[in-house]
C-alpha cells in the first residue's frame, strides 16, 4: 500500500486509555498494508508542567537546561505508544527526535529543522514495525537536544513525512478537521474539506491551532498532502490540505483570534544630533530579526503638524518582556520618548485567496465591527489576510458578527 505518517497531538494522548486508542488506529493503518510511522507529542499537558517546575527552581531557566528537560515528556509518550502497538501483537520501535535523524539548528526553545535523515526509520519499516517518533525535539551536530517551540510536533510530522516520500501525512487532533472559525467558539463554524496551502499558513500563523505555521511551510515546500483528522473519529477523513489548483478558492475561508497578542506604542520627537529620523527604528527592528523574534500590525506614523512621530506594533506576549528592554535601550537618550503597551487586545484576521482585493467585502468588515460599537485599534492586510487589533472583551462577538455578516455558517462562496 503506501508509507504514511500519522501525528497525535497531546489532547489525543492525555491518558494511558487514550494511547491504547491510538495506537489501535495505527496498527489498523498497518493492517491496511501501511508501512506507519508515528509522532507523538508530550501527554496532556506535560510540557506546560515541566515548564512550571522549571520555574519553581529558576523565574528564568537556562534554555539548555530547559529543552533536557522538556524533551523527557515526548520521551515518555514514545516509549508508552511503542508497548501499546506491542501489545496489539504489532513489532513497535521508539524513537527520540534524535534517534529519528532530526538535525536542527543551534538555538534552544525555538529551534529550526536543518536536516533529516531518516536511515533508522526506513531501517524499522523495512523490518515491518511501526516507527514512533518523539515530536517537538531535535538534535544538533554538537549533540545538543533542542526542542522546535509550540506546535513542533507538527513540524517533525511533516518534515520525517517528506524525507521518507510519504504518500501523506494525517495530523490527528481533539477537532474533525479546519473550520471557519474554531467551533469552540462558534458552533455553527462549517467544516472545510479542503484549503491551499497558503490559506492553511495564513490560519496556522494567525490563531488557529490545528496546524503549526513552519509544518505548514515544509509541507507547501514539498507540496506534501496533509490530513487534519479527528482522533475520536478515525473514520472521518476531515480536511485535505493540498495544492491551491486541488482547491476551491474561498472568498474567506476562515476567521481566526490570537489572544495572545501585546501591542507596543513608541512616540518619539524627530532625531537629533544629525541623526537619521528612523535610524532607531531600524536599530530595533534589526534586533528583533536577530533574535528571531517575529512582529505584526506595523504602523510608522509621522506628520508635519505632529511634534512626536509613532511606531506601533504586536508581538507575541511571550516576548514581551525583551521587546520592551529592546525599546527602552534604543530610546534611553532622547527626551520625551513615551512608551506604551496593551496586553487586553485580540488580533483577529480573515482569511480568504480573495478577500483583500474586494473592496465591498473589507467595508463589510468594518461595517458589522461599526454597528455593533466595536472599536478598532489598528488593522493590516496582506495578499490572503486581513487583520483588525480590538479588545479581547470583544473578540468572541466580533467573529460571530463577521461570520453572520458573509453567510459563512451556509455553503461557502467560492470567488
Amino acid at each position: 500500500m503506501a508509507r504514511i505518517v500519522q501525528k497525535f497531538g497531546g489532547t489525543s494522548i492525555a491518558n494511558l486509555d487514550l494511547i491504547k486508542k491510538v495506537a489501535r488506529i495505527a496498527v489498523a493503518s498497518a493492517q491496511e498494508g501501511h508501512e506507519v510511522t508515528t509522532v507523538v507529542s508530550a501527554m496532556g499537558r506535560t510540557t506546560d508542567e515541566l515548564i512550571g517546575v522549571a520555574r519553581q527552581i529558576s523565574r528564568s531557566p537556562n534554555p539548555r537546561e530547559l529543552d533536557m528537560l522538556l524533551t523527557t515528556g515526548e520521551q515518555q509518550s514514545v516509549a508508552l505508544m511503542s508497548m501499546a502497538i506491542q501489545e496489539l501483537g504489532w513489532p513497535a520501535r521508539s524513537f527520540t527526535g534524535g534517534q529519528a535523524g532530526i538535525l536542527t539548528e543551534s538555538r534552544h526553545g525555538t529551534a529550526n529543522i536543518k536536516q533529516v535523515n531518516p536511515e533508522a526509520i526506513e531501517a524499522s519499516l523495512n523490518r515491518g514495525e511501526i516507527a514512533v517518533v518523539a515530536g517537538f525535539q531535535g538534535i544538533t551536530p554538537g549533540q545538543e537536544l533542542t526542542t522546535l517551540g509550540r506546535g513542533g510536533s507538527d513540524t517533525t510530522a511533516v518534515a520525517l513525512a517528506n524525507a521518507l516520500e510519504a504518500e501523506r501525512c494525517d495530523i490527528y487532533t481533539d477537532v474533525r478537521g479546519v473550520y471557519t472559525a474554531d467551533p469552540r467558539i462558534l458552533g455553527e463554524a462549517r467544516r472545510l474539506p479542503c484549503l491551499s496551502y497558503e490559506e492553511m499558513l495564513e490560519l496556522a500563523a494567525t490563531g488557529a491551532k490545528v496546524m503549526n505555521h513552519r509544518s505548514v511551510e515544509l509541507a507547501m515546500e514539498k507540496e506534501m498532502p496533509v490530513r487534519i483528522r479527528s482522533t475520536f473519529e478515525p473514520d472521518d477523513h476531515g480536511t485535505l490540505v493540498t495544492h491551491r489548483s486541488a482547491s476551491p478558492e474561498y472568498a474567506i475561508c476562515g476567521i481566526t483570534i490570537d489572544t495572545n497578542q501585546v501591542s507596543f506604542s513608541v512616540k518619539f520627537p524627530p532625531a537629533e544630533d544629525g541623526h537619521k529620523p528612523l535610524e532607531s527604528v531600524s536599530s530595533l527592528f534589526t534586533r528583533l530579526t536577530e533574535l528571531h523574534i517575529p512582529t505584526d500590525m506595523i504602523m510608522l506614523l509621522a506628520r508635519e503638524d505632529e511634534p512626536l512621530q509613532e511606531l506601533a506594533f504586536t508581538v507575541d506576549h511571550g516576548y514581551s518582556s525583551r521587546v520592551q528592554a529592546m525599546i527602552e535601550t534604543i530610546w534611553q537618550k532622547p527626551k520625551g520618548v513615551l512608551l506604551t503597551t496593551d496586553s487586553t487586545l485580540t488580533r483577529l484576521s480573515i482569511v480568504g485567496r480573495t478577500f483583500t482585493t474586494r473592496p465591498e467585502m473589507v467595508a463589510g468588515v468594518f461595517d458589522a465591527l461599526h454597528n455593533a460599537a466595536i472599536p478598532v485599534q489598528m488593522v493590516a492586510t496582506g495578499d490572503l489576510r486581513m487583520s483588525v487589533l480590538l479588545p479581547t472583551q470583544h473578540a468572541h462577538q466580533a467573529v460571530k458578527l463577521i461570520h453572520e455578516r458573509f453567510d459563512m455558517d451556509k455553503e461557502l462562496r467560492v470567488a
